[in-house]
């Protein structure tokens, strides 16, 4: 156990040139919490994102991680701390099959982590990494695409894969950015199904941006809606669908009506 929250931001900006994107964000993610962030395209979600994992500087503010200040420190070494990453557009090596993908990904925790690398004169994975990778993908339902090159892989199964590839660097913190975009309905509901059942059984904490409000009222405990860089509203999906604000700024007037 940490002392404090899994994740904590304080007033985070982030400009690019002059213009200021991020214009003080503060949230807070407790140990297996998942917090979603929504607001209207342009609203800075996938900057934030960024800011949090890594990917770009922040002007100003401070960003902790399971204790520890990370705000000057590169992605690469924030995903080694435990901070697992899935983008809008999915990122595997399309090159690779489905088990070399994973294969990959539980390699470099291995290294990441210090953990025993096996004999160094084996050209091949160890049973273990393979048998491990093999378990990852029959969790995600991806099994019978084995031996499937990632680029002949449908999109939604793409989506999947990457989830496999964040999971294999046993995070403890799952950053999601639009995990279900593109996807038809029924593989979106199986998405959601599957980061339940992660948070579930792992302890995984989750944060994550998304369109479907579907998506979000299922998996999120706590929600921070943003408007031009700026945080808006934030507190429970009740009440974040019950702000007058939210509805008029970015649900509309159906989602105020719709059941949850």
């Amino acid at each position: 156990m940490i002392a404090g929250p899994l994740l904590h931001a304080t007033d985070l900006r982030v400009s690019y040139g002059a213009f200021e994107v991020i214009k003080g964000v503060s949230l807070t993610v407790p140990e297996g919490g998942a917090l979603a962030i929504i607001g209207p395209n342009g609203a800075g979600k996938s900057t934030l994102f960024k800011a949090l994992t890594g990917e770009i500087a922040c002007k100003g503010g401070r960003v902790v991680f399971q204790g520890k200040d990370v705000t000057g420190m590169p992605a690469h070494l924030r995903t080694a701390e435990g901070m697992g990453r899935t983008f809008q557009v999915s990122r595997v090596f399309l090159e690779l099959t489905a088990i070399e993908n994973v294969i990959v990904a539980l390699e470099s925790r291995v290294r990441c982590k210090g953990q025993p690398k096996g004999r160094w004169w084996r050209a091949a994975p160890e049973r273990a990494i393979v048998a491990e990778a093999d378990a990852l993908l029959a969790q995600l339902g991806l099994a019978r695409l084995r031996d499937d090159v990632a680029a002949a892989i449908s999109h939604g199964d793409r989506k999947r894969l990457e989830l496999a590839l964040a999971l294999a660097l046993d995070p403890t913190v799952l950053m999601l950015d639009e995990p279900t975009a593109g996807m038809a309905p029924a593989d979106r509901m199986k998405i959601v199904e599957l980061i339940l059942a992660i948070r579930r059984d792992k302890g995984v904490a989750v944060v994550m941006t998304e369109h479907d409000m579907d998506v979000i009222f299922s998996i999120a405990d706590q929600v921070i809606v943003m408007n031009y860089g700026e945080v808006i509203a934030s507190g429970s999906v009740d009440e974040v669908r019950n702000s007058a604000t939210v509805r008029e700024v970015y649900l509309g007037k159906d989602m105020y009506h719709a059941e949850g």
